[in-house]
């Protein structure tokens, strides 16, 4: 099975686990085999994908506001670099500094001080260099 580029899939996934994991303790009832084909389909690592779930927080609106920001569009990055949106996504799920990221976004300055909090400036100061 492919991985599908579909915005906000890995935040959608992580939802849906996250859910029925509080309910039913399901992730950590699931096979290694199980959460190996569930990061395969999500295309992260089932290290990710355990270290992830705990605390997902969808961060995916965010960063669609934040290459938006910084004058990328979220679609084509998806579409175009799969491995790196979801790399981002996951870096994104991670990150500490969402309420940071909320302020700057609301206030329009999150382009301006991006480097200051966001794990993902660099990767999109990348996809704007390579003309994304």
């Amino acid at each position: 099975m492919h991985a599908t580029t579909d915005a906000g899939l890995l935040a959608k996934a992580l939802d849906w686990i996250k859910g029925r994991a509080a309910r039913r303790n399901e992730l950590a009832s699931m096979t290694r085999e199980d959460l190996r084909y569930l990061a395969s389909d999500l295309g992260v690592a089932e290290s990710d994908l355990r270290d992830i779930v705990p605390h997902v927080a969808d961060n995916s609106v965010l960063m669609d506001k934040m290459m938006r920001a910084r004058g990328l569009d979220p679609e084509f990055v998806r579409h175009a670099f799969a491995a790196l949106a979801r790399e981002m996504e996951v870096t994104c799920t991670r990150c500490r500094d969402a309420s940071v990221c909320r302020r700057e976004l609301e206030s329009g300055t999150a382009a301006l001080y991006c480097h200051d909090f966001c794990p993902n400036a660099e990767a999109m100061d990348d996809l704007r260099q390579s003309g994304a």
